[in-house]
């Protein structure tokens, strides 16, 4: 959905410092790592790039995209509670990483290289905020944003191998041994408040079919899915995305999980049992193949 969000109300944060870009705005209190917070502004500027590539002729807004790394998970903690009051509980329990809320995300310092990872990530989710008219199925925002984490550097420059996620593909085994993964028809009715909760392997288990699902529609037979994908994502950023419930078309309805299948169908042209075998087998694939061959290497 289209954020309304100005300049103006981004929240002022005590001994900060602005990192100032050609689209971002990141605020930081992280003072004793300027170096890394350069970086930080050339990952989101890259990132953004990327961003594009999956909906293919979106008009970018014109003020600036805000971001929130603090120096320390205390910052962030405070941050949350005095921003996001009744739902701040649940970010709380977010153990390592960010999230994005108000169409700017809010990160604290987890180390050089997963920091840019999480910014990476929670960049995603701030660009489809900012970018789309109507809500995506938030398992596939979930999945398309860890196709962002795993960023590799030449010389200054970063790079991104949308392929490439050596955590997620660890979690996705792992879940896969485990037989803890879940069926597509509860997969898609997921979002990331709903795992927060359970067990270790079950939250591992949806990031890492999540991803898998977003590299399946990007990558997968070749590539036959994805201009399914970008359909998908071009009618959400021009607000004429499928939904026969109207929940993701109206912004201030609740979200409603019965229009995801029906979505995934439409687009697909399959029944989603058809589109789960396919799925599977590509889960299957990276979990397996290809894992056993990066290690082998």
């Amino acid at each position: 959905m289209l954020s309304s969000i100005t300049m103006e109300d981004a929240p002022k944060v005590a001994g900060e410092k602005i990192i100032h870009t050609p689209h971002y705005r990141i605020f930081t209190t992280m003072l004793d790592k300027p170096e890394l917070m350069q970086k930080a502004g050339q990952v989101m500027e890259g990132a953004l790039a990327q961003y594009q590539q999956l909906v293919p002729g979106v008009k970018l807004t014109t003020y600036p995209l805000d971001c929130y790394v603090f120096a320390t998970r205390e910052q962030w903690a405070n941050f949350t509670r005095q921003t996001t009051h009744g739902d701040a509980s649940t970010y709380l329990k977010i153990n390592r990483g960010g999230y994005c809320v108000q169409g700017w995300y809010v990160a604290y310092y987890i180390g050089d290289v997963s920091t840019l990872s999480v910014a990476s990530h929670e960049g995603f989710h701030q660009f489809a905020f900012r970018h789309f008219r109507n809500r995506i199925p938030p398992f596939l925002e979930e999945g398309l944003a860890c196709m962002f984490e795993d960023i590799h550097w030449d010389g200054d420059l970063p790079r991104w191998n949308m392929s490439s996620n050596p955590q997620r593909e660890l979690s996705l085994r792992r879940a896969c041994d485990a037989h803890e993964l879940f069926p597509l028809a509860d997969l898609i009715a997921l979002h990331a408040g709903l795992v927060v909760n359970q067990a270790s392997i079950k939250i591992e288990a949806f990031y890492g079919q999540n991803w898998a699902f977003a590299r399946f529609m990007w990558e997968a037979e070749d590539g036959k899915y994805r201009p399914v994908l970008q359909r998908l994502l071009t009618d959400a950023a021009n607000g004429t995305l499928y939904d026969p419930t109207g929940s993701q078309l109206r912004p201030y309805l609740p979200w409603n999980s019965a229009g995801v299948r029906p979505m995934l169908e439409h687009y697909f042209g399959q029944d989603l049992s058809q589109i789960e075998a396919s799925y599977q087998q590509f889960v299957q694939k990276i979990a397996y193949a290809d894992y056993n061959e990066q290690f082998q290497q």
